[in-house]
C-alpha cells in the first residue's frame, strides 16, 4: 500500500498547480525512479561492503574448536575412558611487507570515495539531462504557437490572393504561390509536432514517468547570471580521474614492494582445555612467533614486466587527466564565449521584435485608413512572428548555455541539484 502511495506523493504538486508539469516534478520524481540513480545507488552500496569487508579481512584471526572423541574398541587399554574432550581458543596474524589484506583496504577505501562523488555526480547530471530534454520540448512548443499564427495569417492571405484573382489584379501564379505558403506552414507545423511528440517521449522517459499530456511550466534565463570563475579541480570527472591516479600509485607501491624478499611475521596465541567425559581439566597454552624470509631467483625477471604495467598504467591515468582538463578548459571559453554572443543577440532580437511589435501598430492604422491593402498588413504580422521565433530560440539557447556551465563545473543545475 506504502509503494503505491509513493509516486501520488510525487504527483501531488503537479495537480495543485492547475495540472502544469514543473521541472521540479520531473527532476525530483526521476531522482528517485530512473534506473540510471538506480544503479549509482546500487553501486555505492556495493563499495561500502566491499570496504567493510576489507576491515574485517585486517583483524586477526580468531577460532573457537570444540572435540568430542569416543573410542568404542581398544583391547590394550581396557581401563581408558572411552570418551574425551577437547576445547580451543585460538588468535593469530600475519604481517608482511606487501600485505594483501592492507593494499585491499586501501584500494576498497579509494572505491568508496570514488563510488560515493560517482552517486553525488549521477543526480546532477540527471537532472542536467532532464533539463535539457525539458528546454528542447518548451522550445518546440514555443515555435509551434508561432508556426500556427504564421498558418493563420498565410491563410488570409491566400484567401485575400483569391479575391484579388477574381478581381484581375494578379495572376493564377501569385495565387498558387499563396497556396504553396499554406502548404509550408501546415507541413512545418505537422513537422513540429511531430519533434514534439518525440521529445517529450523522450523527457518523460528520462523521469520514468507517465505523460498525462499537460503543460510544461515555463522557464527564463537567469538575468543576474554571471559566468562562475574557472576551476577544473571543481570538476567531478577531474576528480574521479584524480582518484583513478591514486590507485594506480598504490598499486605501483605495491609492485614495488615485490621487487623485496618475502618477509612474513606471524603470531599465534593458543589455549587449549581438555579432559575425560568433559570434565575439562587439562589445560594448555602456547605462544608461537614466527618470522619467514623468502625470495624467488626468478622475482626481478618477472616482476619487472608487472612494475612496468604499473608504471604505464599510471601514465595513462594522468594523460587521462591532462586531456580532460584541456577539454574542460576548451569547453568553458567556448560556452562563455557563445553565451556572450546570445546575450548580444538576445538584445538585438528584443530591439527587432519591439520594432516589429510597432510596425505591426502602424500598418493597423494604414490599413484601416485603406492606404493598405491586407496583403502587406499580414506581411508585417509574418515579419512579426518571424522575429517572436527567432526570439524566443535565442532566450532557450541562452538557458541552456547557463547550464551547460554550471554541469561543466559541477555546480548545481538551477541551483537546487
Amino acid at each position: 500500500m506504502i509503494k503505491r502511495l509513493i509516486p501520488l506523493i510525487f504527483l501531488l504538486p503537479m495537480a495543485l498547480s492547475a495540472q502544469q508539469y514543473t521541472l521540479d516534478d520531473l527532476v525530483n520524481y526521476g531522482l528517485e525512479h530512473s534506473w540510471s540513480r538506480q544503479k549509482s545507488e546500487l553501486a555505492y552500496q556495493n563499495s561500502t561492503s566491499n570496504l567493510a569487508t576489507a576491515k574485517w579481512n585486517l583483524l586477526p584471526e580468531a577460532s573457537v574448536d570444540l572435540t568430542a572423541r569416543n573410542d568404542f574398541y581398544h583391547p590394550q587399554t581396557p581401563g581408558t575412558s572411552d570418551l574425551s574432550s577437547s576445547a580451543g581458543f585460538s588468535v593469530s596474524k600475519t604481517v608482511s611487507l606487501n600485505d594483501p589484506s592492507w593494499f585491499n583496504y586501501k584500494y576498497a577505501v579509494l572505491d568508496e570515495q570514488k563510488a560515493r562523488l560517482a552517486l553525488s555526480s549521477s543526480a546532477s547530471d540527471y537532472a542536467y539531462s532532464v533539463f535539457s530534454a525539458y528546454l528542447e520540448v518548451l522550445s518546440a512548443q514555443k515555435q509551434l504557437a508561432s508556426l500556427n499564427k504564421n498558418l493563420e495569417i498565410q491563410t488570409r492571405v491566400w484567401e485575400q490572393s483569391k479575391l484579388l484573382n477574381q478581381l484581375g489584379k494578379n495572376t493564377s501564379y501569385d495565387v498558387k504561390q499563396s497556396e504553396i505558403a499554406v502548404m509550408n506552414s501546415r507541413i512545418s507545423i505537422i513537422q513540429m509536432e511531430n519533434t514534439i511528440t518525440t521529445k517529450r517521449r523522450e523527457l518523460f522517459g528520462l523521469a520514468q514517468m507517465e505523460d498525462e499530456g499537460y503543460e510544461l511550466a515555463e522557464l527564463a534565463p537567469d538575468p543576474d547570471f554571471t559566468v562562475p570563475p574557472y576551476s577544473a579541480e571543481n570538476s567531478n570527472t577531474v576528480k574521479l580521474l584524480q582518484a583513478d591516479i591514486q590507485r594506480s600509485e598504490l598499486s605501483r607501491k605495491q609492485n614495488w614492494l615485490d621487487y623485496f624478499p618475502r618477509v612474513n611475521l606471524a603470531y599465534n596465541l593458543s589455549r587449549d582445555v581438555s579432559g575425560e567425559k568433559f570434565e575439562f581439566d587439562q589445560y594448555g597454552t602456547s605462544h608461537t612467533i614466527s618470522l619467514n624470509l623468502s625470495y624467488s631467483l626468478w622475482n626481478q625477471f618477472k616482476q619487472k614486466q608487472s612494475a612496468k604495467r604499473s608504471d604505464l598504467s599510471l601514465r595513462l591515468a594522468e594523460l587521462d587527466l591532462q586531456d580532460k582538463v584541456d577539454q574542460i578548459d576548451r569547453q568553458y571559453q567556448l560556452l562563455d564565449q557563445e553565451l556572450q554572443y546570445l546575450l548580444r543577440l538576445d538584445d538585438l532580437y528584443r530591439e527587432k521584435l519591439d520594432q516589429s511589435s510597432q510596425q505591426i501598430k502602424v500598418a493597423e492604422e494604414r490599413y484601416r485608413l485603406g492606404l493598405i491593402e491586407l496583403l502587406e498588413l499580414d506581411k508585417t504580422r509574418v515579419d512579426y512572428i518571424d522575429s517572436e521565433i527567432a526570439y524566443n530560440a535565442n532566450r532557450y539557447q541562452i538557458l541552456s548555455r547557463q547550464e551547460a556551465i554550471h554541469n561543466l563545473l559541477s555546480l548545481k543545475i538551477q541551483g537546487k541539484w
